[in-house]
């Protein structure tokens, strides 16, 4: 049994081009006579990847920068071949480094700190153990294509968020550095709010829809709709908005640490007046329901911010969230007043520990 190799010439600077790189010189003593055939006369990579990429025409090789090392020997096997004047471009992307910028990003990383790394869940068929995917956790593909785009890469300004078709008309590999791009969960994190911000009410309120079902709540579209409008600009994912659930369902628990440090004993007869105000309210909109709160408590000399958490903890059973004004003229008169009066009945014959 034999095996065939290629000769490396001896004595010799092999200089090859890389379009992110630029000249990469190596001298011949250091790259070995690689093996291209096997001894059961099967081709090694190195010399199916350069007849595959001329069979097919391909223009451009954009591989990771672990393949530098081979360019010099797929450089010589185009011009031993005889096809130097169709040798492809070659440009090795940086590595995909871990969030703290230790080592090369794996699968294993992803799993282990909880983030994809994968487009689509992918199954490892060797044991059968399942990656989650970016669209699998909702990532919109406008802020997965974003985020991947500035992984080594830069616009040269100080744009970040670019429509596909901006990105195809910018984005060029001589821009892209040299150097390890870190992987930032966080900045992942904010391309998705950002897309998920510009978003018509409407599509956030389509996708919204089957999370309130699973849910067990029922609602309109419409009234969905005015729910993204308000909790979009809190939400970096679809399911995030479930934290407004209480837009759908009367709160039977109250935020305890709210309470404890907010509730007052006068706290019941301040928010008790306060309801009779919002009864005589006609047009029932966010902006009149603010101004008659703060002329209420102008009018009783109430701190407004001893007040308004405890009418908050009412109303939704937390402590924070949209405008609470918003929220009230979202609601209603009618629910509003419910919860107001069934809030103060278990909260002031209860006691939250």
């Amino acid at each position: 049994p034999y095996v065939v190799r290629i000769k490396v010439p001896r004595k010799e600077e092999i200089r090859s081009k890389d379009i992110i790189r630029g000249w990469v010189i190596v001298h011949s003593s250091k790259v070995d006579d690689k093996v291209l055939f096997k001894s059961d006369g099967m081709p090694t990579y190195h010399l199916a990847n350069v007849v595959d990429d001329h069979l097919m025409k391909i223009t451009h090789v954009i591989r990771g920068e672990e393949w530098l090392p081979s360019m010099p020997i797929h450089m010589l096997l185009y011009k031993y071949l005889g096809w130097e004047d169709e040798m492809p471009e070659f440009a090795h992307l940086p590595l995909l480094l871990r969030p703290d910028g230790n080592g090369k990003l794996s699968k294993r990383d992803g799993d282990k700190l909880g983030f994809p790394v994968f487009p689509l869940e992918w199954m490892d068929p060797s044991n059968n153990v399942v990656s989650s995917g970016y669209r699998e956790k909702g990532y919109f593909p406008e802020g997965f294509i974003n985020m991947l785009a500035f992984l080594g890469w830069n616009p040269g300004t100080t744009q970040e968020l670019f429509t596909l078709d901006q990105l195809t008309e910018a984005f060029s590999l001589e821009r892209v550095g040299k150097s390890g791009a870190k992987f930032d969960l966080e900045k992942a994190h904010w391309y998705n709010q950002q897309y998920l911000r510009s978003k018509p009410n409407k599509e956030l309120a389509n996708l919204l829809m089957p999370f309130l079902e699973k849910a067990g709540i029922n609602t309109s579209m419409a009234f969905a709709e005015n729910v993204c409008g308000l909790m979009k600009e809190r939400a970096t994912f679809i399911p995030d908005m479930l934290e407004g659930k209480y837009f759908f369902i009367q709160p039977n628990e109250y935020h305890e640490q709210t309470f404890n440090k907010k509730w007052k004993e006068e706290t019941p007869e301040i928010l008790s007046g306060f309801r009779k105000v919002l009864e005589e309210i006609q047009v029932f909109t966010s902006s009149n329901i603010e101004s008659s709160f703060k002329e209420y408590l102008e009018r009783n000399e109430y701190s407004i911010g001893s007040v308004i958490p405890n009418l908050r903890l009412l109303i939704t059973g937390i402590g924070s969230g949209p405008s609470i004004f918003d929220i009230i003229e979202l609601l209603g008169k009618e629910e509003t007043l419910s919860r107001i009066v069934n809030g103060l009945n278990k909260l002031t014959s209860t006691q939250i520990k």
